[in-house]
Parts: C-alpha cells; structure tokens; sequence
C-alpha cells in the first residue's frame, strides 16, 4: 500500500494480487463559511450566551433554568425565600447552573440570586466583594455562610429548613455524593 499527495490531490495505490487498484481523490478547500451557530447553540453548549447592552458593553446572560421544579423543591425554595436566603453566583460557573436545575424554575425564581461575575448580566459584583464572597455558588441566610453546590437535602439541612426532602424523588438531578465550588 502506498499512499502520496502531490498538489491538491490525493492517489491511493492498492496492490491487490493480480490487481492493482489506483483511486485519486481531489481535495478542496470549502468556500468561506459567513455563518455563526445560532444563539440557542452556543448557550446550550455554554450556559451563557453575550448580549450587547444599551452602552455597547458586552454582557453574559445564564440561560433559563430548564427543569420543572418537584412540589419538595418549590417548598425548599419558599422557606429560602422566608428566610431572606442569597444565592451569590457566575453565569460562567457550572457548578451555580446545576444548582439552579436543583432547584428548578420555579423554585429559582423564589431566590434572591446575586450574579457576582462583573461581566455578567445585571452584575453586583461590588456586592460580592463586600460580602467577601471567594467561591460560587455561595449561600447566604443572615449569619450563616456556605459555599459550594448542594444538593436538596443538604440545602435544606443547613437552611434549618423542617420539611421532608425525599432525594429519591429529584431524579435526573440527584448528586450522591457530589459538590463543587468555581473561584
């Protein structure tokens, strides 16, 4: 077998007893591409897609939490609320997007989220700062400072929260075992 490129053009020569098969294959370049994947694309393999704000600044928007929240959840989520809970995050850092889909819609909208990264959409970074936030997602509730992604149970353990989490039933989303923290 003997392989060679000579111009743009590729021979191939198979010796194959009695025969011999010679194939040339023309190589092209593609005409240039003015295409970009659309938006959609990009935040779903990002998590984030940019915008440019009315100053000409680009700015980074987390996509939309995508999962349904369980009943257990949205409850979690409103004693959070009660609570005066803070999410301090990054549109950037995937550890504050799974806990988000931990969550889940519904109950996400409930928290008062922060977004800490200066390029991020609606940014307090000076916020993050003052509150000496080093990792995200971090949690706050009044005194009370953890970093790091939770799980349900796990939340709503160190939230004092008194209703019943049942891991088993947040399916796609369980993390037995995991955390995590982006700095």
């Amino acid at each position: 077998t003997a392989a060679t490129l000579a111009s743009s053009s590729l021979s191939l020569n198979l010796l194959i007893p009695p025969l011999l098969l010679t194939t040339t294959t023309t190589l092209s370049s593609p005409k240039n591409a003015n295409a970009a994947p659309p938006m959609a694309v990009i935040a779903e393999e990002l998590g984030y897609f940019p915008v440019t704000n009315r100053n000409g600044d680009t700015v980074y928007v987390p996509s939309k939490v995508k999962r349904k929240s369980t009943d257990q959840a949205f409850e979690l989520g409103k004693y959070l609320q009660s609570k005066g809970a803070v999410m301090y995050g990054a549109y950037w850092c995937p550890h504050c997007s799974h806990q988000k889909e931990i969550l889940g819609r519904e109950a996400f909208a409930l928290i008062n989220y922060t977004e800490c990264a200066s390029k991020g959409f609606q940014s307090n970074a000076a916020m993050c700062l003052q509150q000496k936030v080093d990792g995200f997602p971090t949690w706050k509730i009044g005194n009370k400072v953890r970093s790091g992604e939770m799980p349900l149970v796990e939340l709503a353990k160190w939230s004092g929260y008194r209703g019943k989490i049942e891991e088993d039933l947040e399916g796609d989303v369980s993390m037995s075992g995991m955390s995590g923290s982006c700095r």
